[in-house]
């Protein structure tokens, strides 16, 4: 019983919504993909961003790679954006995590990412607003489905 708190309190830890009042502009970087495109974070502004931090290595990361690909599949046609951004991989084993997990969403590796938004643990999820404010960042945790969604589905209204 008690471990069993513990360990849902942990993991209510590991998401934690920033305050409104205290949300901050999204840094204006561009994220070149494996393909070559490039996207702008200035240039999205009107979209709700996804934005995960993530490595091949990372088993939490190949944990909730199939949620986040789903929820890109629901919610692209309504303006949302996931970008993810490879930290500490090779191309070879960041491409063979994508075409392993079906991964269809733009990713790309850190050119300055990691810095710009001090992410310190994988994988990292960050939401940004369609103002370009950071509205809620979650830490080392395997992301769920239904919390995700409703996350993002607050930041369409």
């Amino acid at each position: 019983m008690i471990a069993s708190a513990l360990v849902l309190a942990g993991a209510a830890l590991a998401w934690s919504a920033i305050d409104p009042q205290a949300a901050r502009p999204v840094p204006d970087l561009t994220l070149r993909t494996y393909g070559g495109t490039l996207y702008r974070l200035g240039e999205l502004r009107q979209k709700v961003l996804v934005i995960n931090f993530w490595a091949s290595w990372c088993a939490p990361c190949r944990a909730e790679a199939p949620t986040l690909q789903r929820l890109w599949l629901d919610l692209q046609a309504r303006g949302v954006v996931f970008l993810g951004v490879d930290q500490a991989d090779t191309t070879d084993h960041a491409l063979a995590f994508l075409r392993e997990f079906g991964v269809s969403y733009p990713n790309g590796p850190d050119d300055g990412f990691v810095q710009a938004f001090g992410v310190q643990s994988l994988p990292t999820t960050i939401l940004v607003d369609r103002n370009g404010l950071i509205r809620d960042t979650l830490y080392t945790a395997v992301v769920e489905m239904d919390s995700l969604r409703a996350r993002i589905e607050a930041l369409l209204q």
